[in-house]
């Protein structure tokens, strides 16, 4: 007994290799560990995964009770090595992750500088040591259920929309130069900005144009949905342009080019909404969820690939803090202690969903718009502490939903408690009465009586993604 031990093995994954560290723990405490290896570096390879295993499993013999592998959650760097980790592993081992915040501030409690080799000796130090150690749970990646597959499109069509915005800003501000009067008379990002600049990209190329021209571009890219007055505006502004009027072919070219870019990135972005769409169709949740006021169908899809199996989570509250949501409180000695801001820990897109919902909950969900109006307590200062509020009874919400799996419905119980005036409001903002060929959203709404009713809201400034 006094001779048998357990081995701890951190890795550290970074992009295209690991490294690993070995500390030999005894079950003696009075035998100092040791650290067998400090730096063994595999790349993601099957041979060179299974060349490490064999190097650790060298130090294994009848006296060693167990054998525990960890590494940092790092997104895509980890899954493949952790995968192929929990796949080969034997009965006396277990593979755990440990979240890269959680490392990083043991590091600098300790003292120990950031680099690879010292990151994965690190990780084995604190498993071997550090008796409260929290492990994060890995949800099963082979995409039985397509969750995985899911998760990868949700997050491209993010990258894309991000792209999108970030070349739309660099239009703009180009625009600001060289032809800074279209955005007094056409909104930017309008169908009517874009057509115009398609063929037109400055100043000086709209006063050398005729306005019946300029007129029939714009009114075929808005569908007919623009006056003479609009385009006389135009004209009249760029006569009076600061702008240069003598514009080189090479800024010409540049404009012409971003505009290009912005179209295919929307054609783009177009498509993939569409694939996650019909990706996140197949799932039972996905009608469900978009039973929530505010909640689309890409919302609706970013909420399933985020959380995948809500049965993993054994409260709200566990859903809450892997949102991301739940607030850090902050302790000063045994009397003073402060709720502070909200972690951000865990899934973003699910987090960036949760407001997006949150947004609209509070100005169209009557008992969340009273729950918003309580925090914010009339304080502009407050403003974004009271969405964060709203957010994280949003994601209570959600997970009620999910678990049972049942569409969101407004209770008249809970309407009974608000102040009249917030009852009215909300009676008055929606119709029982759902035209034929509907195309807002559907919500249910459950009376006095038990009985349920469908229902859709008039207001006109509605914006369900």
């Amino acid at each position: 007994m006094q001779n048998s031990y357990e081995l701890f093995i951190g890795i550290d994954v970074s992009k295209n290799k690991a490294d690993a560290a070995i500390i030999k723990l005894y079950r003696d405490r009075s035998r100092k560990p040791k650290l067998l290896r400090k730096k063994i570096a595999f790349r993601f390879l099957t041979s060179e995964v299974d060349a490490f295993l064999s190097t650790v499993r060298k130090y294994v013999d009848d006296n060693c009770t167990h054998v525990t592998y960890a590494m940092e959650v790092t997104g895509t760097y980890s899954d493949n090595i952790y995968d192929a980790l929990t796949s080969n592993k034997l009965e006396i081992e277990d593979v755990f992750l440990l979240e890269a915040r959680y490392v990083q501030n043991w590091c600098k409690t300790h003292n120990r500088p950031k680099s690879d080799p010292l990151d994965a000796e690190s990780i084995a130090s604190i498993i071997a040591f550090e008796y409260d150690v929290k492990f994060v749970s890995k949800f099963d990646s082979s995409n039985e259920k397509g969750y995985t597959d899911l998760k990868h499109l949700v997050h491209r069509y993010y990258q894309l929309k991000k792209v999108l915005t970030q070349e739309m800003n660099r239009l703009i501000a180009t625009c600001d130069r060289f032809f800074p009067e279209l955005q007094y008379v056409f909104k930017p990002k309008s169908a009517a900005f874009l057509a115009i600049l398609s063929v037109y990209p400055t100043t000086y190329d709209i006063i050398n144009a005729t306005k019946s021209e300029v007129f029939d571009l714009v009114f075929q890219a808005t569908k007919h949905h623009v006056s003479m007055d609009k385009i006389d505006s135009l004209f009249d502004y760029c006569k009076d342009s600061l702008a240069p009027m003598v514009v080189s072919n090479d800024i010409s070219s540049l404009i012409l080019n971003q505009v290009s870019s912005v179209y295919h990135l929307r054609a783009n972005l177009h498509e993939f909404e569409k694939l996650v769409k019909a990706t996140a169709s197949q799932f039972v949740l996905f009608d469900i969820l978009q039973s929530m006021p505010g909640c689309g169908a890409i919302t609706a899809a970013t909420v399933i690939a985020e959380t995948c199996d809500i049965k993993r989570f054994s409260s709200a509250d566990n859903f809450v803090s892997y949102a991301g949501l739940a607030p850090v409180n902050k302790r000063s000695g045994s009397s003073v202690e402060v709720l502070g801001k909200i972690s951000k820990k865990g899934s973003k897109f699910l987090r960036h969903a949760l407001f997006m919902i949150a947004e609209f909950a509070r100005r169209h969900n009557p008992i969340l718009k009273h729950f918003f109006e309580i925090k914010k307590n009339g304080n502009k200062k407050r403003h974004r502490l009271a969405v964060v509020a709203v957010a994280n009874k949003v994601a209570r919400y959600i997970y009620s939903v999910m678990k049972h799996n049942s569409e969101f419905i407004i209770l008249d119980s809970d309407l009974s408690r608000l102040p009249e005036d917030t009852r009215n409001s909300f009676f008055q903002n929606i119709s029982f009465n759902i035209p034929k060929n509907n195309r807002k959203q559907v919500y249910r709404f459950c009376d006095c009586n038990g009985k349920i009713s469908e229902f859709v809201y008039n207001s006109k400034d509605i914006n369900e993604e």
